[in-house]
This record gives C-alpha cells, sequence and structure tokens, in this order.
C-alpha cells in the first residue's frame, strides 16, 4: 500500500490562517516567516489564537497574542507557523 498521502499531510505545517476558532495553540519553534510579523509579537512559543473571521474568504482576521488582538489578512496568518499548545 502506498502511504504517502498520509506523509504529506503530517510534513504540511500547520499555520494560524487554519486554526479552529477560540482554539489556543502556540506560534512554532521557526516563528513568523514575515519580519513585520516578528517585531509584532509572533516569536516562537508565544500564545496565539483565532478570534474572528471575515465572512469575505479574503477579508481579516482578529487573532489573540497573549494579551493583545490584531487584525491579520489570511495572507499574513499564513506566514505564522503555529503547533498545538502542550
Amino acid at each position: 500500500e502506498n502511504h504517502s498521502h498520509l506523509m504529506a499531510h503530517v510534513n504540511m505545517p500547520l499555520t494560524l490562517d487554519k486554526l479552529a476558532l477560540k482554539q489556543w495553540s502556540r506560534v512554532a519553534a521557526q516563528g513568523a516567516a514575515n519580519p513585520r510579523l516578528s517585531a509584532l509579537g509572533f516569536l516562537p512559543h508565544a500564545p496565539v489564537r483565532v478570534l474572528r473571521r471575515s465572512w469575505w474568504r479574503q477579508g481579516p482576521m482578529v487573532v489573540q497574542l497573549g494579551n493583545t488582538q490584531f487584525a491579520l489578512r489570511p495572507s499574513e496568518a499564513a506566514q505564522v507557523s503555529v503547533e498545538e499548545a502542550a
């Protein structure tokens, strides 16, 4: 049997734009790919969750980073790798 399709899924990094609503996660060890997001505090192991999504697919989403809330475009959120909070 060919299990390569399973492995492809395992290797897909989880990004902030794909998180379930209100589910706490944390920024992955590699942090944010975008330096501007790193400057905002999207740093390795920081607690993060998605609070709201726009009804419009490309519309902004509201994310909570620690005690601070930000509005990010989905394309920006996709640059933040996350991992499940232990």
